[in-house]
This record gives structure tokens, sequence and C-alpha cells, in this order.
């Protein structure tokens, strides 16, 4: 359990934002700023789950990472009807779980570009 404490801490960081009650989220003046914010947590999710969930493994299944980066989107699209049907002050949106997927995906590149630049360092 503790080798996947990051990834169980962001997922939970994550639900409480998604759930948070919409009247109390500061406002902001920079554009698509909520977009952003559903890119990057997503981005961050994806990077934390492959990290904690391949650094015990002697190598790294493709099919594997990929399941995490679904996951992740899954997830996203279960916060987005957690809000619609488990808030009053929320609304899930199709962009905002477009943001989600594509935060995971980007992170999942990001997380194997970087470990193939790390690798040829090493």
């Amino acid at each position: 359990m503790k080798r996947y404490s990051r990834s169980i801490t962001l997922l939970l960081v994550i639900t409480a934002l998604s759930l948070y009650p919409s009247t109390e989220l500061p406002e902001t003046d920079m554009a698509f700023a909520d977009k952003w914010a559903h890119w990057l947590m997503y981005g961050a999710l994806t990077v934390v789950l492959l990290w904690d969930c391949g650094r015990n493994r002697k190598t790294r299944a493709l099919a594997q990472d990929i399941c995490l980066m679904l996951f992740s989107m899954i997830w996203g699209g279960l916060m987005e009807l957690a809000q619609i049907h488990l808030t009053t002050t929320r609304s899930g949106e199709w962009m905002d779980f477009a943001a989600n997927c594509f935060g995971a995906i980007c992170g999942f590149l990001l997380f194997y570009v970087a470990r193939k630049a790390m690798s040829r360092k090493a």
C-alpha cells in the first residue's frame, strides 16, 4: 500500500477538488483556466500512476502502462458523472472530460519521453 501512496493521495485530491462546491472556487481571468487545471491534474495522475506502478517491475509492459493511462481517463469520466449526479453546484462537461483525456495522453507521452532520455544518460 505504501508503494502506491502517491497515486492514492493524488486520486483523493482530484476527487475532492472535483466534488468541491463551485461557489467556493476562486475566480480567474486566465482563458480556459478550468480546462488547463483538468489537463494538469490528469497528466500528473498518469505520470504518478506510471511511476508508482512501474518502479518495482523489472521490465515495463506497454500494455499495462496503457491500461494505467486509460484508468486516468476513466476516472476523469467518473468524476464528470459524479459532478452531475452527486453535487448541486457542479456540472459535468464533455470539454472537461476531453481535457482530462488529453492530459492523461500528454502525461503518458511525457513519462515515456523522460524515461527514454534518462535511460540514454545512464
